[in-house]
This record gives C-alpha cells, structure tokens and sequence, in this order.
C-alpha cells in the first residue's frame, strides 16, 4: 500500500495501490479533480512513517488530536481497496 498527500484543491491523506486508485477514493470521497495530469504532478508519494505522524496529528471531533495508538491501527489496518485516511477540516 502506498501513501498518498494531496494538498490541493482540498488536503487529503489517501492509502492506495496506486496513483489511479488514490484519485478515484479522492473524487469520490473528496473533491472532483478538473485536470488529472495536474493532480498526478502535485500529489506526493510519502512513507508510511510520515503518513503515521499525519494522522497521529490529525484532529479528532473534540479538538484534540487522534494519537499515536489509533493512528497505528488505522494505518495498520488498511481496507484492500484503499482508505481516505485524513481529509480537510474545512470539508466537514
């Protein structure tokens, strides 16, 4: 499983098998994508270490932060088809 930063047009956090993969949970999860080529270009691909310390750092419903011990099962954790893993606060 790869990891998958996208900053813009909103940021997102995606596990997926590939680049498809992540742009198909990112539209459908997230935001449509007007230009493909664009968002294959300014994702970034990170380790799962830095994906780990994103989500750890992530905000949770109550204003405090998820942790490190659910953010290792969440990354440990992965559905087959890839997760949305952390998406912008402003879109909830």
């Amino acid at each position: 499983m790869n990891f998958y930063e996208i900053k813009d047009p909103y940021l997102a956090l995606i596990a997926a098998e590939d680049e498809k993969q992540c742009l198909k949970i990112y539209t459908e999860n997230v935001s449509d994508v007007e230009e493909e080529e664009i968002f294959y270009t300014e994702m970034r691909t990170i380790d799962k270490y830095e994906a780990l310390k994103m989500v750890t750092e992530s905000n949770i419903e109550d204003g405090g932060k998820l942790g490190v011990e659910e953010a290792f099962k969440q990354v440990e954790n992965l559905k087959e088809d890839g997760e949305l893993l952390i998406i912008d606060g402003g879109l909830l």
